[in-house]
């Protein structure tokens, strides 16, 4: 008798002394206000100072647990909460479970499925709605030239902008373009006696120094980050249908074991040997320019170019910005820092004397439409645009400017600015007086000029502009 008594003293002893550890360890944090530990916190958080990473294929993203796995660790975590408790708080716990057991899994369920939702249409960054619903396939009819043209080509050159070719049935947010679509645009744009020109021809043509052999239905093409498909897929297409392109590369991309779906040095210096392609510089590490400091930026644009010329061996003359975004700041850099041109992505034709550091340039997406794509080659440039501000500049909702429209159908102008009426008032046929609206969480806002010429042929002309309510304080 005295051993069983003295046996289950020890058991009782183990016992309360196993219980005391666990609530001061896992179980006590889990338990805390916050939910989590210091340190799952800041593991969470990540390290502060990383660069910013854009259209890395989901086969290279470190991806966080699915809400299925969240919630499997969550319930794991309650249930080894609930054995450290005393019997009797068990036994009610367990019972109340029980009891909800079936309508928590119903709600539970339907959150997993919202997140999921949330998540995919969130996963990229500056992704296009109602992109990944579109084939990725779409056939060009090559034989029907004025197929949905609107009247005809307008005036201006246009310049496409491209990025990954894989056909992976992953429209990666709408920076991804099957190959065989890719194939039927360059079949297409033969057809319609479009030829293709390097940064060299364009450069000349804004400049208002075209030659007499310069192209009469000109075209640039331009592929931005440095995808292995510019040199695997690109540059074939390129040699069988005798056009050229232009690369825009990021140098933190390339040779990086992380990102297996770009290239390497060689394989760059393999693409450029080729002959049908020219370079350009994307900055360092694809930022948001605009929200860096004067300093920032500077270095962005400055390392990127030597690095480019360093590894290539080839000099770097024009810039694209990342994301299209830019700033009177970022331009002013560029200029110091020696590059010539500097590409966009805001839609609209160029002509001569656009101004060279914010040159137009269209997103050709996944799927893009025959009608879509003839949209933008078929858009004709107003005979002029000013802006009572600059390009780029920073504003605030409620600031207002003129802005003066020549050689467009006066009822047909129309200005919105990120989808919201921009007109505060028509003061005559061409001057309007622009008020810039409201937005919740609109950091870049961008001003859109549509309308008709007089001769019926469509516009649409794009600015960009930073909102400064979004940021608590100005960079520099």
């Amino acid at each position: 008798m005295y051993k069983q008594i003295s046996r289950f003293s020890i058991l009782l002893i183990l016992s309360i002394f196993a219980s005391s550890n666990l609530s001061a360890g896992p179980v006590r944090e889990f338990l805390s206000s916050d939910g989590k530990s210091k340190t799952n916190q800041e593991e969470e958080e990540g390290p502060k100072t990383s660069a910013p990473k854009r259209e890395i294929p989901r086969s290279e993203e470190t991806s966080s647990p699915s809400p299925k796995i969240e919630a499997k660790v969550k319930k794991e975590k309650e249930e080894s909460v609930a054995s450290a408790e005393p019997s009797s708080r068990k036994s009610k716990r367990i019972e109340r479970r029980k009891k909800g057991k079936t309508k928590v899994s119903k709600k539970e369920k339907q959150e997993i499925k919202e997140k999921e939702k949330e998540t995919a249409s969130k996963k990229y960054e500056n992704s296009l709605p109602g992109v990944s619903g579109l084939p990725p396939k779409t056939q060009y009819d090559t034989n029907n030239q004025n197929a949905n043209a609107e009247l005809g080509h307008g005036k201006g050159i246009p310049v496409l902008c491209y990025h990954h070719l894989v056909g992976n049935q992953d429209p990666m947010g709408g920076y991804n373009l099957d190959p065989s679509l890719l194939e039927e645009q360059f079949k297409y744009l033969k057809s319609l006696g479009y030829q293709t020109i390097s940064l060299d021809q364009f450069y000349q043509y804004q400049q208002g120094k075209a030659g007499s052999d310069f192209p009469a239905r000109p075209v640039l093409l331009t592929f931005d980050d440095g995808s292995l498909t510019h040199r695997d897929v690109l540059v074939p297409l390129l040699k069988k249908y005798g056009m050229r392109a232009s690369v825009f590369i990021y140098p933190t991309v390339i040779s990086n074991p992380r990102f297996k779906f770009y290239l390497s040095w060689a394989q760059l210096k393999e693409a450029l040997d080729s002959g049908v392609l020219d370079i350009g510089s994307h900055t360092v590490y694809h930022p948001k320019l605009p929200a860096m400091s004067r300093a920032e930026i500077r270095s962005q644009l400055k390392d990127s170019k030597a690095t480019l010329e360093a590894k290539t061996g080839r000099k770097i003359q024009d810039l694209a910005y990342p994301f299209g975004l830019f700033d009177v700041r970022v331009i002013e850099e560029a200029k110091a820092a020696g590059y010539r041109m500097a590409f966009t992505v805001n839609p609209g034709k160029n002509v001569p004397g656009t101004y060279a550091y914010t040159v137009h340039r269209s997103l050709v997406t996944w799927g893009m439409s025959q009608s879509r794509f003839n949209s933008i080659l078929s858009a004709s440039p107003p005979a002029k645009i000013k802006l009572g501000v600059l390009d780029g500049s920073w504003v605030k909702p409620g600031d207002s400017f003129p802005v003066i429209v020549e050689g467009l159908d006066p009822k047909s102008v129309a200005i919105k600015i990120s989808g919201k009426e921009g007109i505060l008032q028509r003061k005559s046929d061409t001057e309007y007086i622009i008020r810039i609206p409201e937005f919740k969480k609109t950091t870049y806002p961008a001003m859109t000029v549509i309308g008709k010429t007089t001769s019926g042929k469509r516009s649409e002309t794009q600015f960009l502009f930073v909102n400064r309510k979004e940021f608590k304080k100005d960079p520099d």
